[in-house]
């Protein structure tokens, strides 16, 4: 797993739009909670040659929810390897998942042994493990609402 801090997440640096804070629950040091945001990008990326060869892996973001959760009920993920595909064609083909209502269930987030949430991103194929590196995005950049209520501990690529 990419902790929160090894992933780039678009405002994270600005206090009043996300706030590093530790979390019992959390393996990791701190985690980034979403205060407020109209344009959402969280993306980790991991070489491929990290991964063992001739495995299929799904990205996972893992999460909570506040109670206060607001404007992310519908967002687009895409896994891509950066070489071999644009991000403007990334953004094109990207799937729409649910944090929250209704969808087809592999769309849906589940809860995990740990008590977060998870939510598949996307998945790849990691051949011979020379692929380079493998980006794993999350987004929500059409609807400039407000966003906030995300807790985000990590992005988890995990072979299936």
């Amino acid at each position: 797993m990419i902790a929160a801090r090894g992933l780039d997440i678009e405002w994270s640096n600005t206090p009043d739009y996300w706030e590093w804070l530790p979390h019992s629950d959390s393996r990791f040091g701190e985690v980034a909670k979403l205060k407020w945001v109209c344009w959402l990008d969280i993306r980790g990326k991991i070489e491929t040659r990290r991964l063992s060869k001739r495995t299929k892996y799904v990205a996972y973001l893992v999460f909570k929810l506040e109670d206060k959760f607001h404007g992310l009920e519908t967002v687009n993920a895409v896994v891509r390897f950066v070489d071999s595909m644009s991000v403007k064609e990334a953004e094109q083909r990207a799937s729409v998942v649910h944090f929250a209502g209704r969808g087809p269930r592999e769309t849906l987030p589940f809860k995990r042994g740990d008590g977060w949430m998870e939510l598949k991103m996307g998945d790849f194929f990691n051949d011979a493990g020379e692929d380079g590196d493998v980006d794993a995005r999350l987004m929500e950049t059409q609807r400039l609402e407000a966003k906030g209520g995300l807790i985000v501990q990590g992005v988890e690529f995990r072979a299936e």
